[in-house]
């Protein structure tokens, strides 16, 4: 059941907004409210794609695996965060696995009423192309990155990207990484991954302990991000 304190945190998102009251409520009226404890799976890649999510507390990894099952995509979706946008008026499945790591609240919404109301609506419209192009522009980047010859150099920014798009102001990653998973977002090995983790925490730029990942020097990692 979606409550009151939800409905005004909700109604003050640039992703509703624009919708006029009456769609807003039609909206709000489909909504379910969920928790989900770590390791939940939110859906699976080639689920039918009926509904939207959004993350209220807590955070959900996002994976998938090419068709020889060796290469795997690895991303992050923070909080206040709705999701998967990329397929917006166009793919009928999911494309993606979506995974709670760490104990999260969620609500999800059935994707053909949003679009509809959309589509009618020009401001709203003009937001959902600017958030497109936006995570347009942050893959443009990954890949760039990506394809950087030097694999420590691609380990350390795939943690600045972890850095900018997931940690406070405290640089603590708010929930727990493995080496497999920097690995996968980096092209590389766990070895690599291992290699590079080591020689940052001599340098003291970062520490690492438990799947705790914390940034101790972010303007170090900054530079990677231009």
């Amino acid at each position: 059941m979606i409550s009151k304190v939800h409905y005004q945190e909700l109604r003050v998102l640039e992703d509703f907004q624009h919708f006029s009251m009456q769609q807003f409520d039609q909206i709000m009226a489909t909504m379910t409210f969920r928790k989900v404890k770590k390791g939940q799976i939110l859906f699976f890649e080639g689920d039918k794609r009926d509904r939207l999510f959004l993350i209220l507390s807590g955070y959900a990894k996002i994976e998938q695996f090419d068709v020889t099952g060796f290469f795997q995509y690895t991303d992050y979706v923070r909080q206040k965060t709705i999701f998967p946008y990329g397929d917006l008026f166009s793919q009928e499945n999911y494309h993606f696995t979506a995974t709670a790591v760490t104990d999260l609240e969620y609500i999800s919404f059935p994707l053909d009423i949003y679009e509809k109301f959309s589509l009618t609506n020009t401001q709203q419209m003009k937001m959902l192309y600017q958030k497109l192009s936006q995570l347009l522009r942050q893959h443009e980047v990954r890949l760039r990155n990506l394809v950087v010859s030097s694999a420590s150099v691609r380990v350390t920014q795939s943690l600045a990207f972890l850095m900018h798009e997931m940690c406070g102001d405290d640089g603590k990653l708010p929930f727990g990484i493995t080496t497999i998973d920097i690995a996968n977002m980096s092209g590389t090995t766990r070895e690599t991954v291992s290699h590079v983790l080591k020689q940052l925490k001599e340098e003291e730029v970062l520490s690492f302990k438990g799947r705790q990942l914390t940034f101790l020097d972010k303007s170090y990692f900054s530079t990677y991000l231009a």
